[in-house]
């Protein structure tokens, strides 16, 4: 791929060649293959997700299909968005949105800059929009949690998390038949979001942290009683739980996420969720349809390969 962008100091960037908004050298080289495939048998092109960084110092990640890609949440700097896009193969200019799931800083402290920079919409509910204070600098799109909506060719469908903001959500984005789900900052395990995670193929799923680590880490009591609430964060045991629930479902992949670098590890996680997945199969049966485990990283892209 050619140059996408040229970014230098702090936040500042560059974006070259936005105003060809269907680059030639947008996204994965089979992934154009594959789309062009596709338009020959009328069939959209399957989805696909890319992290671009997960856990407390920011979180952001990209769901494209074809040549058009949403933006789910901005928690990295416009230069670290734009760069960790072309490490990745992504054309920014594929972009027709960002995706807004609550506002706490990890999640929005580098839209500002790269929705004014790419020239895409936020969509937020109106009270993320409130809480967030874009004063007119980015067009706000509202939606409301439980309807969906269109974003180009992706039908968006929020729901509902718990979480300790003002309205937080998470997100179905979907193209055709195929879906992503993603839900990674929530408290508790309910049926709603079960219920959403269930139809989709690929799933971004928070194991924030391990109880022992976060009882006996460094964190202040208060944070410790924060982030263990019905409000606050999944534990791999939670997290767990959801994974058990989505064997036998549609789901194929599910990308770990959010884990927390003071309170948890990637061993600890896994094994988490490969027991959930072995308890969920004693449940289902050996023939239910295996499901890949894949964790996201902080400091660098992971890529869900179809």
């Amino acid at each position: 791929m050619g140059a996408l962008a040229s970014c230098t100091g702090g936040d500042g960037c560059n974006v070259h060649g936005l105003g060809a908004r269907r680059s030639r050298d947008s996204v994965f080289s089979h992934t154009e293959t594959h789309a062009v495939n596709c338009a020959a048998d009328n069939s959209p092109p399957p989805l696909r997700l890319v992290n671009l960084g997960s856990g407390s110092r920011g979180n952001a990640s990209v769901v494209f299909a074809g040549e058009d890609s949403v933006l789910v949440d901005c928690g990295l700097s416009c230069k670290q968005i734009l760069l960790r896009m072309e490490s990745a193969g992504l054309d920014p200019s594929t972009l027709r949105a960002v995706l807004i799931t609550h506002e706490h800083s990890d999640h929005v402290s580098g839209l500002r800059v790269t929705a004014r920079r790419l020239g895409i919409p936020a969509y937020m509910t109106p009270a993320c929009a409130g809480a967030v204070s874009l004063r007119g600098e980015v067009e706000v799109r509202a939606f409301t949690p439980g309807e969906s909506f269109p974003v180009g060719p992706f039908v968006v469908e929020p729901f509902r998390v718990p979480h300790d903001t003002v309205d937080p959500v998470g997100f179905v984005v979907g193209v055709g038949e195929d879906r992503v789900g993603i839900a990674t900052d929530l408290g508790s395990v309910n049926r709603l979001v079960i219920s959403r995670l269930q139809t989709c193929r690929v799933v971004l799923l928070e194991f924030n942290h391990d109880v022992e680590m976060l009882l006996s880490g460094p964190y202040p009591w208060h944070l410790k009683q924060r982030v263990r609430s019905r409000h606050g964060h999944l534990s791999n045991a939670q997290a767990a739980e959801i994974l058990q629930s989505l064997v036998g479902s549609r789901v194929e992949q599910v990308l770990l996420g959010h884990l927390s670098e003071k309170n948890n590890r990637v061993e600890l996680a896994l094994a988490a969720a490969h027991d959930a997945l072995e308890a969920g199969k004693a449940l289902h049966g050996s023939g239910s349809k295996p499901i890949r485990l894949l964790v996201a990283e902080q400091a660098q892209p992971t890529t869900v390969d179809n």
